[in-house]
């Protein structure tokens, strides 16, 4: 996919992943951070608790970025590969760069010998539970303040 370009975050690119962040959630505000101030406080979380964190750019355009955590222990005290975000900005979906980030992520976490990956959804963000449905994630039961946990063997 010669339109894609995959870069490591570095903090160069902190307004560019607010941006991609803030434009994905617009439908879905209470998932989503309230303004730039709790975005980019939200942003160097995900660095701190990352060891895979990606920004997509299509067309040298920034559309999409992922935040993966091969070091994550999950509420059960299971090891696992844990999606913290995935965001892309709304004129690139159906482009199929959620599959594309989601497959790097996943093969990041089979690289560090991970045997399952999990992640939390807002349970009234079907479009994002339909996509994981797809690829092979399953709701596990968990629900915690309007979120759904979802699991998938790797």
């Amino acid at each position: 996919m010669e339109k894609i370009k995959l870069t490591n975050y570095e903090d160069k690119y902190l307004d560019t992943v607010i941006d991609i962040l803030m434009d994905a959630y617009q439908d879905i505000p209470e998932y989503g951070e309230a303004n730039r101030k709790q975005a980019k406080r939200y942003i160097k979380w995900l660095k701190k608790h990352s060891t895979f964190f990606k920004i997509l750019f299509y067309e040298d355009e920034p559309a999409a970025f992922i935040v993966g955590d091969g070091n994550w222990i999950d509420i059960e005290g299971k090891h696992v590969g844990e999606i913290h975000e995935l965001s892309v900005k709304k004129k690139f979906w159906g482009k199929r760069l959620g599959d594309f980030l989601l497959n790097k992520v996943l093969q990041h976490f089979k690289e560090l010998g991970l045997k399952k990956s999990g992640l939390w959804v807002g349970e009234k963000n079907k479009r994002a539970i339909d996509f994981y449905k797809k690829h092979g994630f399953q709701e596990t039961g968990i629900k915690y303040y309007g979120w759904v946990r979802m699991e998938k063997n790797l």
